[in-house]
């Protein structure tokens, strides 16, 4: 089958899972979950309605608030387009056919068309910029993106987002720029202004996440890591590597397996790594509370 839709591979999903049912409507209000018998119409409808696509995991830290934000997001355009989610864990081969190598993967089908977006959670600041992008691209390519009759008076009557503080702002906008050293400096210095300030202290952690794994190589990583298992440094690169993927237990498991007989100076570096992708996963995923636990154990 010729796949006119640029990345996805649709002659993937020709033999359907027993039982897999079509695309349904989830928690958004303009909102489709994907499956393997509903990928093909939901791209075809994109020639109408341009929708954002997104693949994620109940694994990836900050996954569910950043699909809470897109819908919302979504939400707020009133029809103007739509979200389409895909569950890498129970959709594996819809994941595979939209060849997603990374959690979560944000995509734009417009006019038949799959743009790729973004390969990580966005800020919600960014999110709104980004649906406003999106209806621009649909209104030049002479699609419909008015909101539907009747929700022009709510729109007018939601509240206007509280703005935020300028370096949080500037830490936005350095990570859109890819300037992740301008970001952490961002982050630093809301911090040294609000030391409480629970957002910069997670956006910080992420940044400086980000940045350690942004040149890595994943398959050498792994390699090195298995072939010198008493090596701090590879050990510390495949846990942010997992982090990063969304394999948090994963992450959490290969640092903590290092503290057992470790000398002072490896557990005071595991443990403050520890610390840093435990305000990553947020205080209140359980893996991070078992984690911790386990890390209490093992200190003391």
């Amino acid at each position: 089958m010729t796949d006119p839709y640029g990345i996805i591979d649709l002659a993937s999903l020709k033999q359907p899972a027993p039982g897999a049912p079509g695309a349904s409507g989830t928690a958004g209000t303009h909102e489709v979950a994907v499956t393997e018998q509903g990928l093909e119409q939901i791209v075809a409808d994109s020639q109408t309605v341009p929708t954002l696509l997104v693949v994620s995991s109940a694994r990836v830290p900050d996954g569910p608030a950043f699909l809470q934000d897109l819908r919302d997001a979504v939400d707020a355009q009133h029809g103007a387009l739509r979200l389409a989610t895909v569950d890498a864990d129970t959709q594996t081969r819809v994941a595979q056919a939209l060849r997603v190598q990374q959690l979560p993967t944000l995509l734009l089908l417009i006019m038949g068309q799959v743009q790729p977006i973004v390969e990580s959670v966005l800020p919600r600041a960014e999110i709104d910029n980004l649906v406003s992008q999106v209806l621009q691209l649909a209104q030049q390519q002479g699609m419909e993106v008015a909101p539907v009759e009747g929700d022009q008076a709510n729109q007018a009557e939601e509240p206007a987002d509280e703005p935020l503080p300028p370096h949080i702002a500037e830490a936005y906008a350095a990570i859109e720029n890819g300037d992740l050293d301008a970001a952490v400096a961002a982050y630093e210095a809301q911090l040294r202004e609000a030391p409480a300030d629970a957002e910069a202290t997670a956006g910080l952690a992420t940044v400086q996440l980000m940045r350690r794994t942004q040149d890595a190589q994943l398959e050498a990583a792994r390699t090195a890591a298995a072939e010198r298992p008493e090596d701090l440094d590879a050990q510390l690169l495949v846990a942010d590597i997992d982090m990063l993927g969304g394999h948090v237990e994963d992450a959490f498991d290969r640092l903590l397996t290092q503290l057992r007989g470790a000398d002072q100076e490896t557990k005071d570096r595991v443990r403050a790594r520890l610390l840093e992708l435990f305000e990553v996963a947020g205080p209140g995923d359980p893996r991070v509370a078992a984690a911790r636990k386990r890390l209490a154990n093992l200190l003391y």
